[in-house]
């Protein structure tokens, strides 16, 4: 390294010359430079001091030098005078939104999400993404959904598909090609078009049934087109009656499996989907809730209902469709009423032998109440498609008589307890029965404390994010009830 230092010749006060070190001539000879440029700044200042004309004149004189530190001061000063200098808001590097200025970027995004906030409260809407939204369209977004001009929510995936000229027939995409087959009145049936008697014998067959998507159900069913339009009829049934236990439904589509045999049903839960229901309930009744049936959970939706209606033999044509409305109900309950944590860990393969218990544990109806909801909705409301001359109320006397029939009614705290079980089968399906009446008594028996408290259940029900309001008004409800049991048996009239 070359040790050599650099000299500079200076005049000294005596006339001698003198080496110095060229640092040390540099620095000697630009300190009082800069000291005269800080004094020259001092001095402009105090005379522009509040002055905006004159001000801006002392920031060019130092924008000029490179003073960006003064530079700044400056623009300070103005807008402590004149708030409305766009300039001075520019020099700070300030940005302008909505008539006011900002220090930063992220100010500026802190200003947006309060102003939001304020306006969802007035509004009663919610914030998503920085954008307010109707609350009911939230669960969707949270998806990823987008909402056609229909109406209906679809996934991002469907929305490009629709824009990109496809339709649907029932859940089946249809592209821009294969459209002229619609109008032929064919039905595509995996990689075939066919009419609607070969199709009905395409979805006879197990795991080849109909999906058909209505308002609040997806229908899967091995049964005839024809026998859709009544399993229809009777979801709808259900909805509405089933909204007058809960005063609310789900917001999407629920799913239920509607078998054309009962020997189908029984392979259903027998054969290869035979891990799909938990409690083996479907040896009870003619319809269950089918917990972990993948077909409907892999479409993002809840468990479904399941159920049989044999058109082809009288008497399973009549109950057929009280077990439609049974299996509906049971999907609506689950929409409602979840077990995501459970369903999540037998998705993965991780659930161990206590699944039962732990999908029961996360639900926050009671038992009695689920299955009162679903029981009532089956089996004690009148037949409204009762043909001429018919009786309309034949289902509830019939219900009745199969209470009559086993002993009449057991005690409120033993259909409160609802202990369901295949090892007490009889009993389990009487309970089914009264746990129904109950519901009914609640709905239609007119005890005014009853109906109180039913009422500020179904308000309580309005917010599943306050599971403690829930169980207080679950308590209250059923306190009622045992206050009124004497009511409620009278109206039983049994």
């Amino acid at each position: 390294m070359n040790s050599t230092r650099r000299f500079v010749l200076l005049l000294a006060s005596l006339g001698t010359v003198v080496a110095v070190p060229a640092s040390a001539a540099t620095t000697t000879s630009t300190r009082p430079a800069q000291e005269d440029k800080k004094a020259e700044y001092e001095r402009r200042l105090a005379e522009a001091e509040g002055n905006v004309e004159k001000l801006w004149k002392v920031y060019d004189w130092c924008e000029a030098r490179g003073m960006d530190k003064e530079g700044r001061a400056i623009a300070r000063k103005i807008l402590k005078l004149d708030d409305s200098q766009r300039r001075a808001h520019e020099v700070l590097g300030e940005i302008e939104y909505d008539g006011k200025w900002f220090p930063s970027e992220k100010k500026v995004e802190e200003y947006k999400k309060k102003q939001l906030e304020e306006e969802a409260k007035r509004t009663g809407k919610v914030l998503h993404k920085g954008e307010l939204v109707d609350p009911a369209d939230l669960p969707f977004l949270e998806k990823g959904m987008k909402r056609l001009e229909s109406g209906e929510w679809v996934s991002a995936e469907d929305y490009k598909r629709v824009t990109e000229g496809w339709v649907k027939q029932d859940l089946v995409w249809v592209s821009p090609e294969e459209k002229p087959n619609l109008e032929k009145g064919l039905w595509k049936c995996g990689d075939k078009w066919l009419s609607e008697a070969d199709a009905d014998k395409y979805h006879s067959e197990l795991n080849k049934w109909w999906a058909v998507p209505s308002d609040h159900f997806v229908v899967y069913t091995t049964c005839t087109r024809k026998t859709v339009d009544k399993i229809l009829d009777e979801c709808r049934r259900a909805h509405r009656e089933f909204n007058r236990v809960t005063g609310r439904t789900p917001l999407v589509p629920v799913p239920i499996l509607v078998l054309s045999s009962l020997e189908q049903y029984n392979a259903f839960h027998g054969g290869s989907n035979g891990n799909a229901e938990l409690r083996g309930f479907s040896s009870l009744h003619s319809a269950t809730i089918a917990e972990t049936w993948e077909e409907p959970l892999r479409q993002g939706m809840t468990s479904a209902g399941v159920t049989y209606w044999n058109v082809t033999n009288e008497a399973d044509k009549n109950r057929g469709q009280i077990w439609v409305r049974h299996a509906a109900a049971q999907a609506l309950a689950e929409g409602l009423d979840p077990s995501p944590k459970s369903l999540s860990r037998i998705i993965a393969g991780t659930a161990t032998n206590a699944i039962v218990e732990e999908w029961w544990k996360e639900k926050t109806f009671p038992q009695w109440f689920r299955y009162g909801g679903v029981s009532y909705v089956e089996r004690w409301i009148p037949d409204q498609f009762v043909a001429a001359g018919g009786d309309a109320e034949w289902i509830r006397k019939w219900s009745k008589e199969n209470l009559v029939r086993v002993g009449g009614l057991d005690s409120l705290d033993t259909i409160l307890a609802c202990a369901l079980s295949l090892e007490s089968a009889d009993a389990s399906v009487k309970l089914l029965n009264e746990t129904g009446l109950l519901v009914h008594f609640i709905l239609d028996g007119k005890c005014m404390p009853v109906v109180e408290a039913h009422g500020a259940l179904k308000q309580a029900l309005k917010d599943p994010k306050e599971p403690k309001a829930i169980k207080n008004a679950f308590t209250v409800l059923e306190g009622q009830l045992r206050k009124h049991e004497a009511e409620f048996r009278k109206f039983a009239g049994l």
